[in-house]
This record gives C-alpha cells, structure tokens and sequence, in this order.
C-alpha cells in the first residue's frame, strides 16, 4: 500500500508542477506587454495559440490532480469523508474546483471572444483603428484571470503538502499570504529573477 501511496504522490505533484501554466502565461503577456509593438498578426497570433493551446493540457492535469487526489485520500486511509471534515483538503478541494472553474470561463468566454476580434487582423493589412482596445480589455480580464488561478494552483499545493507533512497551519496560512503576494507581483510586472 505504501507503494501505491507514493506513486499517487509523485503522479498528484507532477500533475501539479505541470499546472504552472498560470504562471507562465502572465509571463507571456508580460513579456508581450514589454515588446510594446502595436497589435500585429505574426507576434498576437503567436501569443494567442500557445495560451490558447494550452488549456486543453491544463484540464488534463487537473482532472489527474483530482483523480490522483481522490486515491491519495482512499489510500492514505483519511476516508472521503475528510474530504469535507478536514480543513486543509477542504481548501485544496475548493482551489480545484475554483481553479477548474476559472480555466473554464477563460477557455469557453474569454479567449472565443479575443479570437474572434483577432481573426479581423490579416498578415498583410492594417489593424482596424477600434480592435486594439477591446482585444486589450479582453487580455487584462485573461491576466486577471490567469493571476487567481496562479494562487489558486499555489494554495492547492500549499494544503496538499500541509495534509502530507502534517506541518503547522499557522505556517500554511503564512505561506498562502505568501503566495497572494507572489500571484500579485508576477500579475503586475514581469519577473525577471525568477522570484522578484
């Protein structure tokens, strides 16, 4: 059974380590805000599929994160009644399903709506003078989005490690601060040290 237990594990971290397409998405378009050029085909199309692409691998490995979850709580013999009764699988399983949730109205709302504005913009043809700021008002939504899910994603493995670790919740609730902080900090400005 302990075999089990660390397979599942190792599965649920990965799982979890491959979710930071939150983080790395606020860098793109940080990155883009940086290379300052107007709204232009070749450089938004480019920007645009790779976050596009990315969400179907993103609800990938949160149904793995879920199902992985579901089998670490079975056999690490919590019950799945602690699913509801224990504080810090309560948080992870709420970040999940916010988190679930987020990519849902950013993948299905936001990004069919940048899509479509930008299939007015031709390779060869200037932009339409009205396009550059609604495509931008729909992008600060996706990076206000994307930042919450940046945290959400954090807070998950913060209460995942916690029910592992059993380490002190004053420090979980600490490091969930922390991550608020982080999340903000990468939202705002690119990060180009990694950390700061």
């Amino acid at each position: 059974m302990e075999e089990w237990r660390g397979f599942l594990l190792v599965v649920h971290l990965l799982s979890t380590l491959l979710m930071a397409a939150p983080f790395y998405m606020l860098v793109i378009v940080n990155e883009r805000a940086l290379f300052g050029a107007p709204l232009g085909y070749y450089t938004d199309r480019y920007m645009e599929n790779i976050i596009r692409h990315n969400a179907v691998r993103c609800f990938v490995f949160q149904g793995t994160m879920a199902a992985s979850g579901l089998a670490l709580t079975y056999v690490a013999g919590y019950g799945f009644a602690s699913l509801v009764t224990m504080p810090a699988l309560v948080v992870k399983w709420v970040a999940l399903v916010a988190l679930t949730s987020l990519l849902s109205v950013i993948h299905f709302s936001v990004q069919p709506r940048i899509e479509a504005l930008l299939s007015q913009v031709k390779p060869d043809s200037p932009v339409p003078a009205d396009l550059p700021p609604r495509v931008g008002k729909l992008r600060r939504l996706r990076k206000r989005l994307s930042a919450v899910c940046l945290f959400l994603v954090l807070t998950a493995l913060i209460m995942g490690l916690r029910v592992t670790f059993q380490y002190n919740m004053y420090l979980a609730i600490g490091l969930v601060a922390v991550s608020a902080l982080y999340a903000w900090r990468v939202y705002r400005k690119p990060v180009r040290l990694g950390w700061v």
